[in-house]
């Protein structure tokens, strides 16, 4: 564990070296069932002000094991649980072939493997009217909606 970690760190600046060591990492959590080492990545990045790196390592994290828990210690640092977590078959071979092609764990393609998928949303008009009334002024959000108004329903001009 202590080299995994030492060669993470080592490889903070460097994308494609960094997944390499976090899928030992990962290696390790499925083989040992401890999830020390990952608490050990993610210190290392905070200690670093990698915000990019931790972020990763918790997306790609929670994407191995659905349903993963991170908590506060009470001394204050983190523990992550995996007793009642489903391991991701198809997010380690994910992990696998991006590691395998030389996908940097900083770049978007390794980000949008692990991303959850989003449902579809639907269009809330009173969230999007209170960002118009904040961004332009209540006074302006009537003349906004006149304007859609009339660019939907043309006044047709009598000939």
């Amino acid at each position: 564990m202590k080299t995994i970690v030492t060669t993470f760190n080592r490889s903070l600046g460097n994308g494609k070296a960094m997944g390499v060591a976090f899928k030992d990492a990962i290696d390790h959590v499925i083989a040992e069932r401890d999830t020390t080492v990952i608490i050990k990545l993610l210190n290392a990045c905070k200690s670093k002000g990698d915000a990019q790196a931790e972020r990763a390592i918790r997306v790609t994290f929670a994407a191995i094991f659905d349903g993963s828990k991170v908590t506060k210690t009470k001394s204050g640092g983190i523990a992550i649980k995996i007793k009642d977590a489903t391991l991701s078959n198809a997010a380690v071979d994910t992990l696998a072939k991006l590691v395998a092609d030389e996908t940097s764990m900083r770049g978007s393609n390794w980000s949008k493997a692990f991303a959850p998928e989003k449902g579809d949303t639907e269009f809330d008009a009173v969230a999007w009217a209170a960002r118009m009334i904040k961004s332009n002024g209540a006074d302006n959000l009537e003349t906004m909606i006149a304007a859609l108004q009339a660019q939907r329903n043309p006044v047709k001009k009598a000939a």
